[in-house]
């Protein structure tokens, strides 16, 4: 926001009023949910997830633990018993990871889990329909490697979740990183194997050089990264003959399991029922 229409706001108190609860007077949504990851925390200008606009999360790596980014947002949400609705899944989420990360799974709903092309227009029209009420404290909405969306249809989708005091988190591929977008926030996600890489590729109120955050991928995903520590010790055994102990705690299993779970584990996905329960 322009300085002089800051010194203006802040000068009448009328403005200031008018403008909406989630708008700071720079322009930038005043706070945010935490995402549970410092070295995030402390870049994005809200301190955690904006809430009452959208986040896209870019990625061609759908099921390798994506949906743990948010695990901790997740988390917090369910236990102040905020709904939280994910929309077009590729796969039916795992209610027991989802537990063991301190979710409450009772809050979540899922509609339309590994859904077509075709069915994608619905799931915008139900997206937008679910942010106009409010409710959730996160709508989570996935778009399918094939879908083309059109501005409009982000637009949309931005206006409805703007004012309002919930999380709009959509995961697309990398492909739509040249299209023009609506959101504040935009993520290219990958991962390696020690880490969780997040190049900002767009963050209003912060600067354009994009950063590349790099998370330790053993306390975003430790039942993930266990399995594939333990796979590389089992290749190594059989290739050598012996058994080796990782000296890089970095792939040590035992290291990462002992990992907090409040912001762990990974989504990996098998069928449940659409609407959890305990």
């Amino acid at each position: 926001m322009h300085p002089i229409l800051q010194q203006l706001i802040a000068q009448n108190p009328s403005l200031q009023a008018s403008l909406p609860t989630h708008i700071g007077a720079d322009g930038v949504a005043a706070a945010g949910i935490g995402t549970g990851y410092q070295a995030l925390d402390d870049y994005l200008p809200w301190h955690g997830w904006p809430t009452g606009a959208m986040t896209e999360i870019l990625t061609d790596t759908v099921g390798c633990g994506e949906l743990s980014l948010l695990f901790p947002a997740m988390a917090r949400l369910s236990h102040e018993k905020r709904p939280i609705l994910c929309i077009g899944v590729p796969q039916t989420l795992f209610s027991p990871a989802l537990r063991q990360a301190g979710i409450d799974v009772s809050r979540i709903s899922q509609l339309n889990p590994a859904p077509t092309v075709k069915q994608f227009a619905d799931n915008l029209w139900s997206t937008e329909q679910a942010l106009k009420t409010g409710i959730s404290g996160m709508v989570v909405l996935w778009s399918p490697p094939r879908a083309n969306t059109a501005i409009e249809s982000m637009r949309r989708l931005h206006l409805a979740c703007l004012g309002r005091d919930t999380l709009l988190i959509h995961f697309r591929t990398t492909g739509c990183m040249a299209q023009p977008s609506p959101a504040w926030l935009r993520l290219n996600y990958s991962v390696s194997d020690t880490q969780v890489r997040l190049r900002v590729l767009k963050c209003r109120g912060q600067s354009l050089a994009p950063p590349l955050i790099c998370l330790d991928r053993a306390a975003v995903q430790p039942m993930l990264f266990a399995h594939l520590a333990a796979r590389l010790q089992l290749n190594t055994a059989v290739t050598t003959g012996h058994f080796v102990k990782p000296k890089n705690p970095m792939i040590d299993s035992s290291v990462a399991v002992t990992t907090q779970a409040r912001s762990a584990t990974s989504s990996l996905a098998t069928p449940t029922a659409s609407r959890f329960s305990h």
